[in-house]
């Protein structure tokens, strides 16, 4: 399908998403606006994990002529590569039906260059994943600011990943996904997903060492389950030129989003081994609502 008539399609839609994870405070952030202008819509949801707070907010409105803006959260591009990320407002942790009053404000920088899925897809994969994105970038970076939680202030020294997509995205067209990244230090880091479709899988990402994004094709994962949820994965991780990266995970903790399409989105802060490196970040996985055990 050509490119403007995707842009026309109503699903058509544009995503801004980051997070990070400040190990020092135990604390891990994540949020997304999304923008449907064909069909006046724009989404947004922001949620905070650590042991002291697990809560979020989801909602949607009307599209705007702001289209970083919305329910108190707002993101500012301030250079290049570099933003502000602002939250004020309620959050709800649904189980036990608390509320905190939240307000954040972050400076998020990017730590390696642009990185463009496209470079790791062919022309087939491309196709086959135009119901989820047809543009795909991703970058790592540093977060450093302030969160204060019902007038408990945190000062915040993070790493954590970006993302923005641009395509039709429909919750329910995947069979399922797997979005990883994990940040080592300033200097190491990797992002891959799995995208699972009714043709097949398509694997794209990239892993950052000796200052470079080493396009990552290929991504082979052992997931296990406990109680229907994600527990530890393995991953043998292959860049173009032939090169592994064995890494394991371990979810510490998560957050379920459900989502349209009958799925549901499961957000973990997760914890990385590679070689004797440890790091953290997020793993992310949409799933079928009928796959998970009540």
């Amino acid at each position: 399908m050509e490119l403007e008539t995707l842009k026309n399609h109503k699903e058509w839609n544009e995503s801004y998403y980051f997070n990070f994870h400040d190990q020092n405070n135990d604390l891990t952030a994540f949020m997304r606006i999304g923008n449907k202008a064909n069909k006046n819509e724009k989404s947004m949801f922001f949620y905070l994990m650590s042991t002291e707070i697990m809560a979020g907010i989801k909602l949607e409105a009307p599209c705007a002529d702001r289209p970083w803006s919305i329910a108190g959260l707002e993101y500012q591009e301030i250079g290049p590569w570099k933003w502000r990320l602002q939250y004020d407002g309620p959050l709800f942790n649904p189980l036990d039906k608390s509320e905190f009053k939240v307000k954040m404000d972050v400076i998020w920088e990017s730590l390696n260059p642009l990185m463009d899925y496209a470079n790791c897809v062919d022309e087939k994969e491309t196709t086959m994943s135009s119901k989820v994105a047809s543009e795909h970038y991703e970058q790592f970076g540093k977060a450093e600011g302030t969160i204060i939680v019902d007038g408990k202030a945190r000062e915040i020294k993070a790493l954590g990943e970006r993302d923005l997509s641009r395509g039709i995205r429909q919750w329910g067209s995947p069979r399922m996904w797997m979005w990883i990244n994990s940040q080592f230090s300033g200097e190491e880091a990797f992002n891959i997903t799995k995208l699972s479709v009714e043709e097949g899988d398509i694997d794209a990402g990239y892993f950052y060492q000796d200052g470079v994004n080493n396009t990552l094709i290929k991504a082979d994962i052992d997931l296990k389950l406990e109680k229907g949820f994600p527990s530890t994965f393995s991953m043998l991780l292959k860049d173009k030129k032939g090169y592994e990266y064995p890494v394991k995970g371990k979810v510490i903790r998560m957050s379920l989003i459900p989502v349209e399409g009958d799925m549901m989105l499961i957000e973990t802060l997760s914890q990385y081994m590679w070689g004797n490196k440890e790091g953290y970040g997020v793993a992310e996985f949409l799933v079928p609502k009928s796959l998970l055990k009540k």
